[in-house]
């Protein structure tokens, strides 16, 4: 059992301890003026609540203020070996009476954790710490009448951890479709950080505005055309065409996407010398696109063991959690580089659009709608309106709009991330959903810029540039041995080579070699399907170390 030192609570803050009181059936808890178990038959309603509840396979039962842990024998004798039962509690009184009166044999189960805290984003940690096969869905179990104590508490924690779950396995599609790609990116741009420049803390010399390509930059433009010389503009990769076909030029672009598609939105912008902020993972071709100064970043799109050896080596940039979006990125890396007395003004990230497309104008997603249409398929939303994917809403401005789940679920993490974040973000966009985040009109972010520049004179460079130190020599040290590791699984692969090193070793040293595998995720197999498929990836690696241009 754990109680979370980082959300404890006094007896203080309960006017009473629980009591047990005997019925004659076993007992009950009396706490706060109310008894938490019937007072006639104490076990009888857990027992059948518990009985009556037929987990499937990889199922997380989130048990809500399990107490003295009726229900629980019941349910453990025929609960599934993929599944777990976590028990969570609030209060403290209530921990200290489970701790001294839960059963030996519940405590003990390897099927059962008990954790109290009030904090839900710990209740995450904690179940992120868990080894083993990942759940697929929750299941909240009500028990005793502790659960009405407090809950908003419960009620929030099992959506995180609904929603935690779902997050992951949207992850691991993604990591299916993508995750190769990554990887191949990652080695081919390990050693252009060389030559790369660093991503430093208040490295900018002008407040931060970033860019979005959603359909609020539109209206954005005019405030940036007349505060260009007083702004350090971080464009997103899609936004950077509708701000060229505007005249404006930006001080970097954000690239994270890996795939050959974001090469469109470089078009007209080739050997512009404008900087790239670029993800390792990124496309390599992307990266070069503008022919202007590299600064490098990672995030650990997975918990990858090749990225954490990485990662703790000399030579890694700047590293920033995987957010999954764009836009997301660059708040975050403009919330490093901002100085900390200046605001970061965005605008353009709506995650979501209206009656109109769902991007800014001159946007790749836009160009492309509007080449392809015709008599019968006129330009509009690449999305179907009439999709089940796609919701309604209210947006900021009070109009409908319309998003679909990815996109939602990137509101909520832009809000979580940034709305009570030490930098000061402010959302400047008039259209879209509501994050949370302060929003200010364009009046009133000129009024805040005349403020600032009451006190401070506009810099002619926008960003102090630092170049990155990362000796060639140990860029190609560390490529060398990761082909070498590779060369060696293939020597015992073959034959070639008695096995010095186990298979499991070497491979679980080098996981993307499987992690974009379907059943990636439960790790190493030795079952010949396996090492078949980790044999062919094998060489597509070695192939990309061995000629990064290929």
């Amino acid at each position: 059992m754990i109680d979370n030192a980082g959300s404890r609570e006094t007896d203080s803050c309960s006017p009473e301890r629980p009591l047990l009181v005997e019925t004659g059936k076993g007992f009950s808890v009396f706490y706060n003026n109310r008894y938490l178990y019937s007072r006639h038959d104490p076990t009888k309603n857990p027992v059948q609540i518990a009985q009556t509840l037929s987990p499937r396979n990889e199922t997380l039962i989130v048990c809500v203020s399990p107490l003295l842990g009726y229900g629980l024998p019941e349910l453990l004798d025929r609960l599934p070996p993929s599944c777990l039962i976590l028990g969570l509690e609030y209060d403290q009184n209530l921990m200290s009476l489970s701790s001294a009166h839960l059963p030996e044999k519940i405590k003990s189960h390897p099927s059962f954790k008990y954790i109290r805290t009030s904090s839900p984003e710990q209740a995450i940690d904690f179940i992120d710490s868990l080894k083993g096969m990942p759940f697929r869905r929750c299941v909240r179990l009500d028990l005793s009448g502790g659960s009405a104590l407090n809950p908003e508490f419960y009620a929030r924690t099992v959506f995180l951890v609904d929603e935690y779950i779902s997050r992951y396995w949207r992850n691991h599609v993604t990591l299916m479709k993508l995750g190769r790609n990554f990887a191949r990116n990652f080695f081919r741009n390990v050693p252009l950080l060389a030559d790369s420049y660093e991503i430093t803390a208040s490295m900018a010399n002008r407040p931060v505005f970033v860019a979005g390509a959603g359909p609020s930059l539109d209206e954005a433009l005019p405030f940036i055309r007349e505060h260009r010389s007083r702004l350090c503009l971080l464009a997103v990769d899609t936004a950077l065409s509708s701000l060229r076909d505007a005249r404006i030029v930006p001080d970097a672009v954000v690239l994270v996407e890996s795939q050959f598609w974001i090469e469109r939105a470089f078009a007209g912008s080739r050997d512009s010398r404008i900087p790239i902020f670029a993800d390792l993972t990124a496309r390599n071709q992307a990266i070069r696109a503008t022919g202007g100064d590299i600064f490098f970043f990672v995030s650990e799109y997975a918990k990858a063991v090749y990225l954490k050896r990485f990662i703790s080596a000399a030579f890694a940039p700047q590293v920033i959690p995987p957010l999954g979006s764009v836009g997301l990125s660059a708040l975050y890396l403009a919330g490093i580089i901002s100085k900390p007395v200046w605001p970061v003004f965005f605008t353009g990230l709506d995650f979501s659009w209206g009656r109109g497309f769902t991007h800014t104008r001159g946007a790749p997603a836009v160009l492309e709608s509007m080449r392809n249409s015709g008599r019968y398929n006129p330009a509009g939303p690449t999305i179907a309106a009439k999709s089940a994917q796609v919701t309604k809403g209210i947006g900021k401005n009070g109009r409908e709009i319309q998003t679909d789940p990815a996109l939602s679920l990137y509101a909520h993490l832009c809000g979580t991330s940034f709305a009570e974040s030490k930098t000061p973000y402010i959302d400047l966009g008039a259209t879209g959903m509501d994050t949370g985040i302060k929003r200010m009109s364009f009046s009133g972010a000129s009024e805040l810029l005349d403020d600032i520049y009451s006190d401070v004179t506009a810099r002619s460079d926008p960003m102090e540039k630092k170049k990155f130190l990362a000796a060639s020599e140990d860029l190609k040290k560390f490529l060398n041995t990761e082909q070498k590791k590779l060369e060696c699984l293939r020597g015992i692969f073959t034959g070639t080579l008695k096995e010095g090193k186990k298979v499991e070793t070497l491979v679980g040293e080098m996981d993307y070699l499987f992690l974009h595998f379907p059943d990636g995720y439960l790790g190493f197999s030795d079952k010949p399907a396996f090492l078949k498929r980790v044999r062919i990836e094998l060489e597509y690696f070695l192939k990309t170390l061995t000629n990064p241009s290929s």
